[in-house]
């Protein structure tokens, strides 16, 4: 049987963090970046917006060189603020990407499977399933997640486990986060979202 594989790629997720944690220092640690972040809430017309194109924008418009952006600042603004911009700027780019590939495959998701460094964030993961609106499970030893993925992958070719459905279900059970946002808030801050990439980029971004 064969097998296929749809991929999207973000250009900078976890590495965003560690550019604001050790290369310019604002925080101490991606945790920490977490605990100030999990402090503010969304508030519509008032949060920063951060756009989270270090390395170019690749989906849902093809903007290689392309830049990032942080908006919205004031004199009010805090660390937790910055925090909380950057995790939903995150967010809002992985969505893009599950956008993109549902309408590739042309049927919705219905739950997600996250894992690697990143996703140890618990703000974060709590802000990804509000705007997906999908239970977003944390698959156990997440760091490793990617790696192991790989490995199973080699093991079923060479006979070692007889399906990757058979590898799935061998899994044990991950941490799930539940979306909290009803849709009509989560539509309004996805198009908030999609107005500010559009506004950075200088043309219109298709919509979902």
């Amino acid at each position: 049987m064969s097998h296929y594989s749809l991929e999207a790629y973000t250009s900078t997720a976890g590495s965003a963090l560690r550019w604001l944690c050790d290369d310019l220092g604002l925080f101490a640690s991606p945790a920490e970046l977490g605990e100030e972040a999990a402090r503010v809430p969304t508030r519509p017309g008032r949060t920063p917006r951060f756009v989270p194109a270090l390395a170019g924008v690749r989906t849902p418009a093809w903007h290689p060189e392309a830049t990032a952006a942080l908006s919205g600042l004031t004199l009010a603004t805090t660390r937790a603020d910055i925090a909380r911009a950057v995790l939903d700027g995150i967010a809002h780019s992985v969505c893009d990407l599950i956008d993109g590939v549902a309408a590739t495959m042309g049927t919705p998701f219905t739950r997600l499977r996250v894992g690697g460094g990143v996703s140890s964030s618990e703000p974060l993961m709590r802000i990804q399933a509000d705007l997906t609106g999908l239970p977003l499970e944390r698959v156990a030893d997440s760091a490793t997640a990617s790696l192991r993925g790989t490995a199973y992958l080699a093991w079923v070719a060479q006979g070692l486990w007889d399906s990757l459905e058979e590898v799935v279900e061998a899994q044990p059970p991950g941490e799930v986060f539940e979306p909290a946002l009803g849709p009509s808030a989560r539509e309004a801050q996805r198009a908030a979202w999609r107005a500010t990439l559009a506004a950075h980029l200088g043309e219109p971004v298709p919509p979902r």
